[in-house]
């Protein structure tokens, strides 16, 4: 029996043997790692098939678009991308490739509209200007009174002939108005450009003397389309400065004084030339014109803060002008027209020219007929 019993063993080890894991050998499992965490042997999420997809159409359309600068190359793209995500096809270089090449275009159009918008063409019409630009007009154009096709916009502190003042529409009350004639636009313009040339230059002083004020007219062809007035000063003689002279480019003080002196000197100058040669009453209209103004520019004197360095000068001229001022109120009640022509003769001379000069000089304003402005 012993021998019976050792021969069934091995049997019942053979049947145990295959539901036994291996202990050694070529069949032995690996080591697991340090951690004691096990490596598994699959994945928790599907895998796509190896094999290729089909071509997404809409990721062809992009890059059509993107050959052809169509503005739908990103929104086919998006599509496209979304596509391919889901469903596994081809086409995502296409999409890259169609995106670059509308950026392309892109960039070539802001290439385009920056050139443009510098002026690289400086030929342009009167409408392509703006106040205080300097043009060149061609030879002959300044005296016409009809504006040029082309004129050529530079830079003011190169030669130039020209400088830009303003414009606004030539019709009178509405738009509707009908062509007045060349007789009248010219009565409006002359009027309404020397307007603007007294705000565009403050300080007529500065001006050359060959400087003159033009403007041209719209044509009865241009009345239904643009009919507009364009003011311009224009000279004989090539000008390489701006003439601008306004609160653009005057400090506070040069702008205070100019326009408190401005209506006094008109009115001083226009009695002094048309004083001797006027009838009674035209005599005593201007005396008393002057006298307001005298009396107007000494109280806006009076009230500006001036910087220290010009403050010698303005209470000199304020003292001159206050010492002038009892003159002026006896000339107003004055009859005789003897005495009157004296006061007018005394106010080319007061105050003291001098006093002026030194106002302007500290304020670099002109002091002489053209004269640029200054630092003061």
């Amino acid at each position: 029996m012993t021998s019976e019993h050792s021969e069934t063993q091995p049997t019942g080890e053979a049947r145990r043997e295959p539901s036994s894991a291996p202990t050694g050998g070529e069949d032995t499992a690996p080591p697991r790692p340090a951690g004691g965490t096990a490596v598994p042997d699959w994945e928790p999420w599907p895998q796509r098939p190896a094999a290729r997809g089909r071509l997404n159409r809409l990721a062809v359309v992009t890059l059509v678009f993107g050959l052809l600068g169509g503005v739908l190359a990103p929104v086919t793209a998006v599509f496209a991308l979304r596509r391919i995500r889901r469903n596994g096809e081809r086409g995502k270089g296409l999409v890259t490739a169609g995106l670059v090449l509308l950026g392309g275009w892109v960039l070539a159009g802001l290439v385009v509209w920056g050139v443009t918008m510098t002026g690289a063409d400086p030929d342009t019409g009167l409408r392509g200007l703006r106040v205080g630009d300097c043009f060149r007009v061609p030879t002959g154009a300044t005296a016409s009174r009809t504006a040029p096709e082309q004129v050529t916009r530079v830079a003011c502190d190169t030669s130039h002939n020209a400088e830009y003042v303003d414009d606004f529409p030539a019709y009178e009350r509405s738009a509707d108005e009908r062509y007045p004639g060349a007789a009248v636009l010219s009565q409006r313009a002359e009027t309404l450009c020397r307007q603007r040339q007294r705000s565009y230059v403050v300080d007529p002083l500065g001006l050359p003397a060959e400087v003159r004020l033009s403007w041209y007219l719209p044509t009865r062809v241009d009345w239904s389309t643009d009919p507009t007035i364009t003011c311009f000063l224009t000279s004989p003689t090539e000008l390489s400065r701006p003439l601008r002279m306004d609160t653009t480019v005057l400090s506070p003080a040069q702008l205070g004084y100019l326009l408190a002196s401005r209506d006094w000197t008109e009115a001083r100058a226009a009695l002094v030339a048309g004083g001797p040669t006027s009838t009674p009453a035209g005599l005593r209209d201007a005396v008393r014109r002057a006298e307001a103004t005298h009396t107007d520019m000494w109280f806006r004197l009076r009230r500006e803060p001036w910087p220290e360095a010009v403050r010698p000068a303005m209470e000199r001229l304020l003292t001159e002008m206050e010492q002038d001022e009892p003159a002026w109120r006896d000339a107003d009640g004055e009859p005789d027209r003897g005495k009157l022509l004296q006061v007018v003769a005394q106010a080319g001379q007061h105050p003291d020219p001098a006093t002026e000069l030194a106002v302007r000089q500290a304020l670099g304003l002109p002091t002489a007929q053209g004269e640029p402005m200054r630092s003061p």
